[in-house]
């Protein structure tokens, strides 16, 4: 029925079909999740507020890179927004804006890629495991070439509470390259 190469190609073309979907669940695009544990009855409602919470406070995060300004408090419980917006500031500002400009380049762009590993909601808490691979670029003054940097799978921990009908963040942890050292 099936001569030696066409099963190769059939084959072959199962692979790749399998490799795509799999990066599609890997990759994901800015809210797909590859794994999802909802450990109450929680509504289905409840995972997605609190994911979009999740991937909004973390695109706010590392928008610090360009704009400074960037609104992150309002991501965070009114009893911890203060000194988690200011410990985010502040680590921001020392390890990614003041030695760019010690070093002359400023950055231009960022593209944030979270992909969920755990999601537990419990009442009206939630505790959230999820791997972040960030993209910025930067550039040098003078110069028409940007230069990307990547950093993959940074693991970020958060606990949330839902207040008011909304989810939000109580306590957020990450590891990248420099909380690393």
């Amino acid at each position: 029925m099936f001569r030696p190469l066409q099963w190769k190609r059939l084959i072959a073309s199962l692979i790749v079909f399998v490799a795509g979907l799999a990066s599609l669940f890997v990759s994901g695009g800015s809210t797909a999740t590859a794994f999802s544990l909802v450990a109450s009855p929680s509504s289905d409602r409840d995972l997605v507020a609190v994911q979009q919470t999740i991937v909004q406070a973390l695109e706010a995060r590392w928008r610090l890179m360009i704009d400074p300004q960037v609104n992150i408090k309002s991501f965070y419980d009114p009893d911890t927004s203060e000194q988690e917006e200011s410990r985010e500031r502040a680590y921001v500002r020392r390890h990614y804006l003041e030695p760019a400009a010690r070093a002359g380049f400023r950055y231009t762009s960022v593209k944030v890629h979270p992909v969920f590993e755990n999601v537990e909601i419990s009442g009206k808490t939630a505790k959230v495991q999820v791997f972040v691979s960030v993209e910025y670029e930067s550039m040098f003054p003078g110069s028409n070439e940007a230069v990307m940097t990547k950093e993959a799978n940074i693991p970020y921990f958060a606990t949330l509470a839902k207040r008011d009908g909304h989810w939000l963040i109580v306590k957020v942890s990450g590891q990248d390259t420099y909380s690393k050292r």
